[in-house]
């Protein structure tokens, strides 16, 4: 039982630690707007910084809106390789966390492209705003591995 209580402290540990990453990014982002930061690319409007742009802003918002998809995709495959339910709700978060913090990361890029710190706030509270869906708790571990039984 010992083991169990430890592996579901690392659960949420890894989960509230992977969450505060936007925030991170976040405290970096606004440090390097206020010591006057104007981004890396002097016309970010033109040429490859433009695409790269659009690329970033596609990424954010495709996870932002198909997370659910991606993450219930990675349940299913998953589930059927790690046997042990806390180690599979483990990987789980840290999966679907971490596939959304790339939504604050390419906003964070981005702001380092053209320096517009209202980019990166927006992806930012993209991020956080579905992220407290995925934070772990026995509850939602209990409801996922509820409906990946009744979907076999």
């Amino acid at each position: 039982m010992e083991k169990n209580n430890l592996l579901w402290r690392n659960i949420k540990i890894s989960g509230i630690i992977s969450f505060i990453t936007p925030f991170l990014l976040l405290i970096v982002g606004v440090i390097l707007h206020k010591n006057g930061f104007t981004g890396i690319v002097e016309n970010y409007e033109e040429g490859p910084a433009k695409f790269i742009q659009y690329v970033l802003f596609a990424t954010g918002a495709g996870i932002f809106f198909f997370c659910d998809g991606i993450s219930d995709f990675f349940s299913k495959r998953l589930s059927s390789a790690v046997k042990d339910t806390t180690h599979f709700y483990l990987l789980y978060v840290l999966f679907t966390i971490w596939l959304l913090n790339i939504i604050s990361i390419t906003g964070f890029m981005g702001f380092l492209i053209c320096g517009n710190i209202s980019w990166m706030v927006v992806f930012i509270i993209l991020n956080l705003s579905i992220g407290i869906r995925y934070l772990p708790s026995q509850r939602r571990m209990q409801k996922l591995i509820a409906t990946l039984k009744n979907k076999n």
